[in-house]
């Protein structure tokens, strides 16, 4: 078959940075409510398990049902409506949301052929609603949530959100919240002078550990710096628009930086190909996707060296998982070079 394409294919995007202690907010209230997570990330299990044990039973209690039904997801949201400058105009806008306008915009954003059935699902249409869950069959949490969704309170779900929040704010944030914003101000800033020599692709790739290519339907790319998840990126999707809550870099976490100091995600790298065992993971990888299991027969190792090399891997942005797959992403190894020779040569 011959075929002449006359489509648009898009080649790139848009990048927009912002930062705001609200996302930290609610970032922080999601990874405290991820257990498996606990054990990789750059806070200590140990700290993390102590936290939870300081918080009031109250908020326990609010951060319990916000573990059973993904509630943090549906507070990001609403925080991507406008630019709130504080917790208060941000529950005021959730107390004077009307019902159906709520419930639209917690509903997660699937696609745009799932525009309407997520509208008429706001309105209480239960037929679009399980389109919905069709729709997002296989993703770990979407198809309870938009269950939950069409069935709570949403009186009762107001309440939660305002009570989550006050309480992760007051018993946790507050008391940080001056060097956290100074952190993420001074990342964004440093992103901001990246516009002026890099490719919209290059920032992601650099600020997120991703390599994004343009997809159709996709014209911006909203890179928000975060501290509480560090060293993960956490990534969304939002209509016409793709989000990356990145990890800020090292060089932000201090006004004045140590230049003896080796920024730490360059050591993650370094220490990720460092390691004969890692070196082969990759080139097997470079060759096609392959399973957790796959690689555990070709290496000969046991499936929790490997699930371990592999963890290793993705923490330093080395290796990607879709599903049960894993890849090497393209210009896996690109910056090390600059990197390297960016530490030694400052001073």
């Amino acid at each position: 078959m011959n075929l002449l394409n006359t489509s648009f294919e898009r080649k790139s995007y848009e990048i927009e940075l912002q930062h705001s202690i609200l996302y930290e907010c609610v970032l922080g209230i999601a990874m405290i409510t991820y257990p498996k997570l606990h054990e990789k990330l750059e806070m200590s299990k140990q700290d993390l398990d102590s936290i939870r044990l300081s918080l009031s039973e109250s908020l326990s209690a609010e951060l319990q049902y916000c573990q059973e039904h993904n509630t943090w997801k549906m507070l990001l949201q609403l925080l991507h409506v406008q630019n709130f400058t504080s917790l208060k105009e941000f529950h005021e806008f959730i107390e004077n949301l009307p019902d159906q306008h709520l419930k639209y915009l917690i509903l997660p954003y699937l696609d745009q052929t799932q525009q309407e059935n997520r509208l008429m699902a706001s309105k209480g249409d239960e037929n679009s609603e399980n389109e919905m869950i069709i729709a997002c069959r296989g993703h770990a949490f979407f198809p309870q949530m938009i269950h939950f969704i069409g069935s709570c309170e949403l009186k009762d779900l107001r309440i939660h959100f305002i009570k989550v929040t006050n309480g992760w704010y007051r018993e946790f944030l507050q008391k940080q919240e001056s060097e956290i914003c100074s952190i993420l101000e001074r990342d964004q800033k440093q992103k901001e002078h990246w516009f002026n020599n890099q490719s919209p692709k290059e920032i992601v790739l650099h600020a997120a550990g991703v390599d994004y290519r343009a997809e159709a339907g996709i014209t911006r790319v909203l890179l928000i710096p975060q501290y509480i998840y560090r060293p993960w990126t956490i990534q969304a999707d939002l209509e016409e628009t793709k989000v990356f809550y990145y990890p800020v870099s090292d060089d932000s976490l201090n006004e004045t930086s140590d230049p003896y100091e080796p920024p730490a995600q360059l050591v993650r790298r370094l220490k990720a190909i460092g390691d004969e065992k890692r070196l082969r993971i990759m080139k097997l990888l470079t060759e096609k996707e392959r399973t957790l299991k796959e690689l555990t027969a070709l290496l000969g190792m046991g499936k929790t060296t490997v699930h371990h090399h592999l963890s290793l891997l993705r923490t330093a942005g080395m290796v990607n998982v879709t599903g049960a797959f894993y890849s090497v992403p393209e210009n896996a190894l690109q910056g090390i070079e600059t990197h390297i020779d960016t530490f030694f040569k400052q001073g």
